[in-house]
């Protein structure tokens, strides 16, 4: 029993040990979460306040971003208002240029007009000329087929009279023979004589008469081929040319072109600016710019680089807005003579595609005498092959 009463007493007594082991573990597992309880309260009383500070921090940023948005929006609206009023007055300067380039096309389309009816003036005139010379060569030929005329005709009367006083003289021979039977063997023979002399002169002065025709028919028939070739041939040199962009400012060569309006006889190279003479005779050349904003103007007309005539246009102090220049010279030219405008350095010439400021003309007025005597021998040599008087 005792035995039994000691089992207990210790299962007990070991009861109680775990017991109590397990209650100081407890104990101490609670101690271990009340103090990690009371840390998690500092953290979070010290997250709590910097919370608070951040509000605060953040609700002052907050209200300088506010006032710096507000201030940078009115300053937005007073340059939009300030950009509002320069593009309306943009706006205004841009009509009033409208309006002034409006005007100025405007005048340079009337200017246009005015050259254009000068132009169509000078070619009535320089047409009505050409009628006037051909009616003045029909005349001279008409006058000439007369003169043929006559002189043919004077010549038919002077064999007409011959043959009627052969006639006489024979009948008077005949009237002799009959009232001198006598003398007819004799008188007869002389009178043979003399007829077979005076035959023989009628036949020199017949000869000399055909003779003289021939070369009067070949003289006209030159004379009339020749005027012919002139009627074929107009003789007519003429160009026009024109520049459509703006000179800058080289110089020491020839100023070259862009196009041309008219190049009648093929004597004008754009690309080159040189005019070469088809035709030798009296030319009439022109020459018209616009000077640059502010810029010189130094050019020449030059005759197989002979200087002949200047264009100059120059304020030496600081020169005028755009003006317009130009000259015009009558100058005898041979076959093949190089006519150019030459630019010299500095010059600057105002064009523009619309414009064409700058035009360059040359204007065959008359051949000279060698280009006349050319026509005429061409329509001698024409006459060396054989005379048809069917096609005269």
């Amino acid at each position: 029993m005792d035995a039994n009463l000691t089992a207990t007493f210790d299962a007990c007594s070991n009861f109680n040990t775990k017991l109590k082991d397990t209650l100081a573990g407890l104990i101490s597992a609670n101690n271990e979460r009340k103090a990690e309880i009371d840390g998690l309260r500092s953290d979070h009383d010290t997250l709590k306040k910097d919370h608070d500070s951040f509000v605060v921090s953040a609700e002052r940023e907050n209200d300088l971003r506010k006032n710096e948005i507000k201030s940078l929006e009115e300053r937005q609206q007073k340059d939009n208002t300030a950009r509002i009023t320069d593009i309306a007055k943009l706006d205004g300067k841009l009509d009033s240029e409208n309006n002034a380039r409006k005007e100025e096309i405007k005048a340079l389309d009337g200017w246009a007009k005015s050259e254009n009816d000068a132009r169509k003036s000078e070619i009535s005139k320089l047409d009505n000329f050409a009628h006037s010379e051909n009616d003045a060569r029909k005349t001279e030929i008409a006058n000439l087929d007369n003169f043929a005329k006559s002189e043919n005709d004077g010549r038919k009367a002077e064999i007409s009279a011959l043959s009627q006083r052969i006639d006489s003289e024979q009948a008077a021979r005949d009237s002799e023979d009959k009232a001198i039977n006598e003398r007819i063997d004799k008188e007869i023979h002389d009178r043979e004589n003399a007829n077979a002399e005076l035959l023989a002169r009628m036949d020199s002065q017949n000869e000399d008469k055909s003779r003289e025709m021939e070369e009067l028919r070949t003289r006209m028939m030159k004379e009339n081929m020749f005027l012919r070739s002139l009627s074929d041939q107009t003789l007519g040199v003429f160009f026009d040319a024109y520049r459509s962009k703006a000179y800058d400012g080289g110089g020491e060569e020839n100023l070259t072109f862009n196009g041309t309006y008219c190049n009648y006889g093929g004597g004008f190279e754009a690309d080159t600016g040189i005019f070469t003479a088809p035709v030798g005779g009296t030319y009439l050349f022109m020459f018209h710019i616009a000077t640059h904003d502010n810029k010189k103007a130094l050019l020449s007309i030059r005759k197989n680089g002979e200087e002949i005539a200047s264009i100059f246009d120059q304020n030496h102090k600081d020169n005028h807005k755009n003006s317009m220049a130009g000259q015009n010279i009558v100058i005898n030219v041979n076959r093949g003579d190089e006519i150019v405008v030459y630019a010299y350095t500095g010059t600057w010439l105002a064009d523009f595609p619309m414009n064409h400021y700058t035009h360059w003309v040359g204007l065959l007025l008359k051949p000279n005498a060698e280009e006349t005597n050319l026509l005429r021998k061409k329509a001698e040599e024409g006459l060396d092959e054989p005379v048809h008087t069917n096609g005269f």
